[in-house]
């Protein structure tokens, strides 16, 4: 008997979704001053949760995306990347990034890989 893997779409969507704003709304309120471990595991677990769920369900281009965002957070949240203004900029941009994919997704369009690169090459690279 096969699963129609299909029928858990809508789920994912709404989770990555949910994981989405989240993540906006903790790198919006992120204080420079004081850094706070737990708000970065919360930022970082969301990237992570998308990362799985894309991966189970064969969405290979917001996957590897998502597991691209999670690296950086993770450096952040270790403290071997900044946690300044300049990057928690670029993780907002990537989570919008991220945010149109999987809308993408939901309205049954192809990610397209080449822009997904690009814009992963970007933040890596804006990532100091």
């Amino acid at each position: 008997m096969s699963i129609d893997m299909a029928q858990f779409h809508g789920i994912l969507f709404e989770e990555c979704l949910e994981n989405l704003d989240i993540m906006k709304s903790e790198l919006e309120s992120i204080d420079l001053d004081a850094f706070d471990f737990e708000k970065m595991m919360t930022i970082y677990r969301g990237a992570h949760t998308i990362k799985g769920g894309c991966a189970m369900l064969e969405f290979n281009v917001v996957s590897a995306y998502a597991k691209e965002m999670e690296h950086l957070l993770g450096e952040m949240r270790d403290k071997t990347k900044q946690t300044n203004p300049d990057n928690i900029n670029v993780m907002l941009e990537s989570v919008e990034f991220l945010r149109a994919m999987v809308v993408e997704l939901q309205n049954k369009d192809a990610n397209d890989e080449a822009k997904a690169l690009a814009h992963c090459t970007k933040m890596q690279s804006a990532i100091l």
